[in-house]
């Protein structure tokens, strides 16, 4: 495909349908979810037809990340221990997982990195989702994909979408612009997209939109100014030496300087401490969540 100019803009319809959609499991299990009058056995019914995602669920119940003591050894378990919105978010990432990453091949080994702060941004915004006394799994799932519409833009322009400019560091208003002057459309508009055509919930579809611009967001705002949070805590972690308090809050006003005030808008707690606990909560999560994306990519 050749690159779009200004003047020759390419739909962004164009990019996201190249995707395949969803496996069925997912539109089930969104439908039993949203349904009040679904029970846990609706729900067990919705995913058994699908081997590898009842071996995932299972294998990810009974991974170090959730850390329960007892061996969960059935569907049943795993919906009852975890809960339906645990089970609802492990089921969009795998599946997701699944659906894009098999046409990514040719840039398996280049995109390794994304992949691993994708991950970190997920576990980030589960723990921050968590904190704040917000349901954790969607903020989860927003993390883990907040940057897939690069991976749209990478499968539909091939080497014109630089790995190496558009895939490294944190995503500056710059980058933003350069995406949308040389491709007439850019990362966050293309992911919230994508989004809505497998027919995701509102919540993660705002996430992604607004990611960069939370303030922009109409409404659930809440959920991209924590995307841009888990966002920016993961690319942190990339650095060789733990940021102490005072580093993290320093380059968090470098990087965002209208941050938190965006943050105290919305009535979320900002406390002396609350920066460099999520960074050493992290930093434990990422340790034991290690073999949690393998599993989503099996």
């Amino acid at each position: 495909m050749d690159a779009p100019t200004p003047s020759t803009p390419v739909p962004i319809e164009k990019q996201i349908e190249s995707l395949p959609p969803l496996p069925v499991t997912v539109a089930e299990v969104l439908a039993v979810v949203n349904n009040p009058d679904s029970s846990a056995n609706d729900l067990v019914k919705a995913i058994l037809p699908d081997q590898s995602m009842c071996l995932a669920i299972l294998k990810i119940a009974n991974s170090a990340l959730y850390g329960h003591q007892k061996q969960v050894s059935s569907l049943e378990a795993a919906v009852m221990v975890l809960g339906f919105n645990e089970v609802q978010n492990i089921v969009l990432a795998k599946a997701t997982v699944q659906t894009i990453k098999p046409a990514l091949r040719a840039w398996e080994e280049e995109l390794k990195p994304f992949w691993d702060h994708s991950f970190t941004c997920g576990l980030a915004a589960r723990i921050i989702g968590e904190s704040i006394n917000l349901p954790s799994g969607p903020f989860f799932v927003a993390g883990l994909f907040h940057d897939i519409g690069k991976l749209a833009m990478l499968l539909g322009l091939g080497e014109k979408y630089e790995i190496a400019k558009y895939f490294q560091g944190l995503t500056t208003a710059k980058m933003l612009k350069a995406e949308k002057e040389t491709f007439s459309f850019s990362h966050d508009q293309i992911g919230s997209r994508l989004f809505q055509r497998w027919q995701f919930p509102d919540n993660l579809i705002a996430a992604l939109h607004y990611h960069h611009s939370p303030e922009k967001a109409p409404k659930m705002s809440g959920y991209a100014l924590v995307i841009q949070l888990a966002d920016f805590l993961s690319h942190m972690y990339a650095w060789p030496e733990s940021p102490d308090e005072q580093t993290l809050k320093t380059c968090l006003k470098t990087s965002m300087p209208d941050f938190e005030t965006q943050w105290r808008k919305m009535n979320l707690p900002w406390e002396e401490i609350t920066l460099e606990s999520w960074f050493a909560w992290l930093k434990v999560d990422r340790g034991n969540g290690s073999a949690v994306l393998d599993i989503l990519a099996m």
